[in-house]
């Protein structure tokens, strides 16, 4: 691949129209179709300004294919701009499927506390499962549809992109295991608690409240840690994940599809 070639592709997967690209860059939209024409290359100013702009290195920018390994390797090339694009709407949407299920199980704090019949009991645990329904609904909003590709295709990086998000994701990977593994020791015992009282082993009484606040902080935490390490791993280990048999049908299923 060239580096007309690049340049075009880039400038597409941001949504970029060479005018636009011009203006960014302080030039002519001519200039910008030369350079993907095999025209010309741009004075090193704009060669850096293409680098931060697009997220990829200079040395991606100016090699040709047979001197780039990962570029041997067919599939959608991730710029680091669109790498982090992902990982902070993956974190977004985590974070509101996680306080989806927290307020469903929060929603047993009013109907523990408040006796039968109570306004305060039946209002309460409407309540939380209007706000859980909410939060699940502005999840499903905030995935973009740029992202969706992502978990479609088999994926290619600059290599020190990939090594940099590697060792960023290693580095993390303890912070949220720690966050992860309580979390999900909350949520097993919230389980059992309840299961245990509704099969009248246990007598409901007001102290459920902290057995339903430990399983909401529990609930929280595993979705949301699952869901960022998931998608490191979709980036870091993508040749596992599409050597998954679940991907392997659902690319069938597509390329089914598009031959109809």
């Amino acid at each position: 691949m060239t580096f007309g070639e690049k340049l075009c592709k880039l400038r597409k997967e941001k949504g970029l129209s060479q005018e636009l690209l011009a203006e960014q860059l302080g030039t002519s939209r001519q200039a910008i179709s030369k350079w993907e024409n095999h025209q010309g290359f741009p004075e090193i100013e704009k060669l850096l300004q293409l680098s931060d702009l697009f997220g990829v290195s200079t040395d991606y920018l100016l090699k040709d294919e047979s001197t780039h390994k990962t570029e041997d390797k067919p599939g959608y090339y991730i710029s680091r701009e669109m790498a982090a694009g992902y990982l902070a709407n993956q974190k977004k949407v985590s974070c509101c499927i996680g306080m989806g299920f927290m307020f469903w199980a929060l929603a047993g704090i009013p109907w523990v506390m408040f006796p039968a019949n109570s306004a305060w009991r039946f209002s309460g645990t409407a309540i939380c499962f209007i706000a859980g329904i909410a939060a699940w609904v502005v999840g499903a909003i905030s995935e973009e549809g740029q992202y969706k590709r992502l978990k479609e295709e088999i994926l290619t990086f600059d290599r020190r992109h990939l090594k940099d998000l590697s060792d960023e994701y290693y580095a993390k990977k303890s912070i949220y295991n720690a966050v992860f593994l309580p979390s999900t020791i909350l949520f097993i015992l919230g389980i059992i608690a309840i299961s245990l009282t509704m099969q009248e082993i246990f007598i409901w009484s007001k102290y459920h409240a902290f057995i339903f606040l430990a399983f909401a902080a529990g609930l929280f935490g595993f979705c949301y840690c699952a869901g960022v390490i998931d998608a490191y791993e979709l980036l870091v280990n993508n040749e596992e994940h599409v050597n998954k048999f679940r991907f392997k049908i659902k690319r069938k299923i597509r390329e089914k599809i598009a031959q109809w």
